[in-house]
């Protein structure tokens, strides 16, 4: 009788310690596809080596816009769109799971490409930076998904792969685009072809991403914290909070004061949005700036050199910071303080530069500062 009872307790200890091996397997499994697709789309959609050049290939032929249409009619549209495009994806990003904005972030760097390459006109090229605000303002899905998909464990290191990822493709789409141009290989409309190719990768790469399992908002919370919960944990679990529309605003609501009722947190928050919009301010007008202090003449012009330099330091930071245990809870806001003013200062003193190379020089060191301090606040 004993030994009939030791065997199947045996086999049943067995099957237990396959169980949660299996389990682990499969959790490790799904971090790892997760962070490479993750890591393949950052990439892709980055590869751009058009971008260094937009400002000259918008001023030659055929395209033949002037500084003022580039400056006052056409490259604002971008700022406006994002705008309006961040508030509508922060509403339905959770609400549709993350996955279908990152797809419609996808198509709308396509149709970026599609309208920079066979379309004329200051229309078109407003239409254009319609959807660059589009896919740019759905960008908050894809950092969104990152912590979605993976455990709160895996954070640090999956935001440093992701952001190192982004960042190595901007750096090959400078490399690729300031040796094609210098060496005379191609012209700024053969960059806009590779460009293309790039983010038609990226658009499939979207296509197989895993499905999240969680979501962003509410996380953490407990479900006796809620004022609409149910109290019972397994029906909590299988019950999508945002299975309806209505649902979702009470948990946005519910999540948005119980967040910004904390002032460190909305001191970050005030800091990121500002962060963010000087430099996508910087970025949408950079090259016009060294375009009037020094204006292309026979592709001597090094753009995507200074791009890709840029993006080197930042792939370091990045990687830096995901092996680097430092409390920045503690020291994060001295850090921004300090950061920030250094950026100030980078940005005043290109602005007055009569030299392209000293403008060149300040933005690659606003681009680290700006990569460290963005790293270190998500």
């Amino acid at each position: 009788m004993r030994k009939c009872f030791l065997v199947p307790t045996f086999l049943k200890y067995e099957s237990w310690a396959s169980r949660g091996f299996t389990s682990d397997y499969k959790m490790a499994a799904r971090w790892a596809k997760a962070t490479i697709l993750l890591c393949m789309y950052g990439f892709f959609k980055e590869m751009k080596p058009s971008e260094p050049f937009l400002t000259p290939y918008l001023k030659a032929p055929p395209k033949n816009l002037t500084e003022r249409e580039l400056e006052n009619e056409i490259y604002p549209v971008w700022t406006y769109s994002y705008l309006s495009a961040l508030f509508v994806v922060f509403l339905v990003t959770d609400f549709l799971k993350y996955k279908p904005v990152i797809i419609v972030e996808g198509l709308a760097y396509l149709t970026t490409r599609i309208l920079l390459i066979w379309a004329s006109g200051v229309l078109a090229m407003q239409f254009m930076q319609l959807a660059y605000g589009i896919s740019t303002g759905a960008e908050v899905a894809y950092y969104s998904y990152i912590y979605a998909a993976v455990s709160q464990d895996h954070y640090q290191k999956v935001t440093s792969y992701t952001r190192a990822a982004v960042l190595t493709g901007r750096m090959m789409a400078g490399v690729l685009g300031q040796i094609l141009i210098s060496l005379q290989i191609t012209n700024y409309l053969a960059l806009n072809y590779i460009s293309l190719v790039s983010v038609c990768v990226a658009l499939v790469v979207t296509f197989v991403l895993p499905n999240p399992s969680g979501n962003v908002f509410g996380l953490g919370t407990s479900t006796t914290t809620r004022p609409f919960s149910t109290g019972n944990t397994d029906d909590e679990r299988k019950l999508n909070c945002f299975a309806s529309w209505k649902r979702s605003m009470k948990c946005l609501w519910y999540d948005f004061k119980q967040c910004y009722s904390n002032t460190e947190l909305l001191r970050w928050s005030l800091w990121w949005a500002f962060a963010t919009c000087g430099e996508f301010q910087v970025e949408n007008y950079v090259q016009n700036l060294w375009d009037v202090i020094y204006p292309a003449h026979n592709h001597k012009i090094y753009n995507g050199g200074v791009v890709a330099l840029s993006h080197i330091m930042g792939v370091a930071v990045a990687l830096f910071l995901a092996f680097t245990s430092v409390n920045w809870s503690v020291c994060g806001e001295l850090a921004l303080g300090i950061v920030s003013v250094a950026d100030a200062f980078f940005l005043f003193i290109s602005a007055q530069s009569s030299s392209v190379w000293l403008a060149y020089l300040m933005y690659i060191l606003f681009r680290t500062a700006y990569t460290f301090l963005i790293t270190i606040a998500r």
